[in-house]
């Protein structure tokens, strides 16, 4: 009984040293840095203090770019796009514009509509990267996956040396009228937040009143590298 009765002594000391460990590493400042390098998975939301970043998934229905392209210039704002492989060699003039005019270019693999093991990830990826560098000039370091198991591509995007990203909140741009976008992105806005747009007629047409929006609330609109700061 009174081995028992040490061994379970024992026991509690560790558990309140753990306990009492992880409140000092979480009421630290930097806490989701701290959480975020022990878990190694993508990035979510940033961690700036003014700004909110603008990820562009582009591998369809991206008949509007010129346009949205044409409004980030009017508004002086830089956004993130991350595109696939095969959007990449269908328009390398159009990546290649996007690149010279400031933005960031990320890659969310070949064919976004593929989900497979490591291996095969890992291969998808790296096409993808290849068919961005030939078209851009760029050598991307963000890797957005979309539907993709999470798991895979974090171990994928480690492997390659890559910052995975997903987003905060999607704001549906190949649903509803450019006021429902603008409504779900100004619809109490988290800094630091990354938000998900396709480049739909709607966004476009919704991307200026969401930029001056946002710019009204003192936040502002940038690529997620910005919003990342050197956080992954």
């Amino acid at each position: 009984m009174k081995r028992r009765a040490k061994n379970g002594w024992a026991i509690n000391l560790f558990l309140a040293f753990i306990i009492i460990s992880l409140y000092l590493v979480t009421s630290r400042q930097d806490a989701a840095q701290v959480m975020a390098s022990l878990y190694a998975g993508p990035a979510y939301r940033g961690r700036s203090d003014d700004k909110i970043a603008l990820e562009f998934a582009v591998s369809w229905n991206a008949a509007a770019m010129e346009d949205i392209l044409a409004t980030l210039k009017d508004k002086d704002t830089s956004a993130t796009f991350v595109v696939s492989g095969k959007w990449a060699r269908e328009n390398a003039d159009m990546l290649k514009r996007i690149a010279d005019e400031g933005h960031e270019i990320g890659t969310m693999g070949d064919d976004p509509s593929f989900d497979g093991n490591l291996s095969e990830t890992k291969a998808d990826i790296q096409k993808s990267l290849e068919s961005i560098k030939a078209a851009s000039g760029v050598d991307t370091v963000l890797y957005y996956s979309g539907s993709r198991s999470v798991a895979v591509s974090a171990r994928a995007s480690r492997a390659l040396g890559l910052t995975h990203v997903l987003s905060t909140i999607d704001l549906r741009c190949g649903y509803g009228s450019k006021d429902d976008i603008i409504k779900r992105g100004l619809n109490e806005p988290i800094i630091g937040s990354i938000i998900l747009l396709q480049p739909t007629r709607a966004c476009a047409d919704a991307l200026g009143g969401l930029i001056d929006g946002l710019n009204a609330k003192g936040i502002i609109a940038a690529r997620v590298g910005d919003v990342l700061d050197g956080m992954v």
